[in-house]
């Protein structure tokens, strides 16, 4: 949590607005004449404007279209931090809705960058969006459609470990999708926030932080706490505690607790807490192309599945996470390809390093700590996971296709030997 601002006349900047519910909407937003609406002050604000909200609650959506600057962010902040809350009466979403749901108290639209919002409590989530993002989704998805992985790794730093080349990312798609308009929500900071409702999520969308935030309350169909995609990269997801989203009766990735996917990557996630999710609800995962993401220190507790890299995940590490009392697995790769001969770059895990991990407490003596469906080029080490699956064909190929564990290629067995070397 940010620190609270002292309230002396001295420490306030002349591009400061001031919002309170006792407030008008024709008031200029000083400190003695303040707006009423959020919304109104967000009309208004220009680079560098910090919107201070007096306690109370602030009902209706917020949209923002414009844009701070990375010297220069917009910032949203409750003069007493917790004391402010804004909240929109989303419409419910079926059980089986299997799409993020749109509706929320804040969007952020049209490619809008550097604002940061903290110390609120916020009821039905944030939506960030970047400019023509369902554009960037849909050609992303008719490649996978196609088992296309050639083209899907042809993007900036997609095909091999280079994060630097992100830059790239939005003039290449630009290019390949005949969008010239094309545009990220870069730089968008939200700290020390209480979400209920509905959470996080986030497509197009770059160098972003999510920080010391608590999401809890997330009624089914929403989606998971934290939800970022599209070729979201680069951001910092850390501190937050995420628990109580209720189960989804369509599909798992909609009752995580954060989840990367769509080619989300280079993000590191990191001394998370991922607690208490009902079902098959699973603590942090990647799926999609979602890939060299930093997944470390995180906690999840009392979950169907601690860790997930699903479909064509590469080159995420794996480190220092905990995952205790887990209903199925306490780490999954690809389980889906199980039934391949070989591995697939169109599906299959890829180069992941699995290093330091601990699974204690499985809940039912057929859970396991660690499951592989389909893996190529992994790296395990110095890991606590002492009952673990490895699918028929997976240890057919273990060897021949780079996997190692503890520096052998040979397969493990069901107990491998427990290590903890190096941590």
């Amino acid at each position: 949590m940010l620190a609270p601002i002292a309230l002396t006349t001295q420490a306030l900047a002349a591009g400061d607005l001031y919002v309170a519910p006792t407030g008008l909407d024709t008031n200029p937003g000083t400190a003695a004449a303040p707006l009423k609406t959020v919304q109104a002050a967000v009309n208004k604000a220009t680079a560098g404007t910090t919107i201070r909200l007096a306690d109370g609650r602030y009902d209706g959506k917020v949209t923002i279209k414009t844009s701070g600057t990375a010297t220069a962010p917009i910032r949203i902040t409750a003069i007493n931090p917790g004391m402010a809350s804004l909240t929109y009466n989303s419409k419910p979403k079926p059980c089986d809705n299997s799409q993020p749901a749109a509706d929320r108290t804040v969007t952020i639209t049209n490619g809008a960058d550097y604002w940061q919002i903290d110390n609120l409590a916020i009821h039905n989530g944030v939506w960030i969006a970047g400019k023509k993002s369902n554009t960037a989704y849909s050609w992303l998805t008719n490649l996978v459609k196609k088992n296309d992985w050639a083209t899907r790794r042809a993007v900036p730093g997609h095909g091999s470990y280079n994060p630097a080349a992100t830059s790239s990312v939005i003039p290449y798609l630009r290019s390949v999708t005949g969008t010239p308009d094309m545009d990220s929500a870069d730089g968008i900071k939200l700290i020390g926030n209480a979400f209920t409702g509905r959470g996080i999520y986030g497509a197009l969308t770059s160098y972003g932080v999510a920080s010391n935030n608590t999401f809890s309350k997330i009624p089914c169909g929403i989606g998971p706490g934290i939800w970022l995609m599209t070729f979201s990269n680069r951001w910092q997801i850390i501190g937050n505690d995420v628990t109580d989203i209720a189960p989804s009766t369509r599909a798992h990735y909609m009752q995580e607790g954060i989840r990367l996917g769509s080619a989300a990557n280079y993000n590191e996630v990191a001394f998370n807490t991922v607690h208490d999710l009902p079902l098959d609800g699973r603590g942090v995962n990647t799926d999609v192309d979602a890939s060299w993401n930093y997944i470390h220190h995180n906690t999840a507790r009392n979950v169907s599945i601690g860790y997930n890299d699903q479909m064509s995940g590469w080159g995420n590490r794996w480190e220092f996470n905990k995952v205790d009392s887990y209903r199925q697995y306490g780490m999954g790769f690809r389980l889906m390809d199980a039934t391949l001969a070989q591995p697939s770059k169109a599906s299959s895990t890829n180069g992941p390093i699995v290093r330091c991990n601990v699974a204690t407490n499985p809940i039912g003596s057929t859970t396991k700590a660690l499951g592989v469906g389909g893996m190529m080029n992994a790296t395990f080490s110095s890991n606590t996971l002492p009952f673990i699956w490895i699918s028929k064909n997976a240890s057919t190929y273990w060897s021949k296709f780079g996997n190692t564990w503890n520096g052998s290629t040979v397969l493990p067995g069901k107990n491998p030997p427990l290590s903890s070397a190096g941590c």
